[in-house]
């Protein structure tokens, strides 16, 4: 069960990275239009947003045994 709550810190971090990144960059195309880069703005904020209260779900049911079934 520790394990798995580990894995799902770690790759929540690093969605979260990915999402910020996404954020920051927007599109990476060669040359994107600016419906492109609202696209990537918007999903890497989506995606920053979910992955972080995954992540803090996950921090809050550390020390609990039975949390959301894990």
């Amino acid at each position: 069960m520790r394990i798995i709550r580990i894995a799902l810190f770690v790759m929540a971090s690093i969605m979260i990275v990915v999402g910020v990144s996404m954020m920051i960059n927007g599109s990476l195309e060669m040359y994107p239009t600016s419906e492109q880069q609202d696209k990537a703005h918007i999903a890497g904020a989506v995606l920053a947003f979910v992955w972080g209260i995954i992540s803090i779900l996950t921090w809050i049911c550390r020390k609990k045994v039975k949390c959301f079934g894990l």
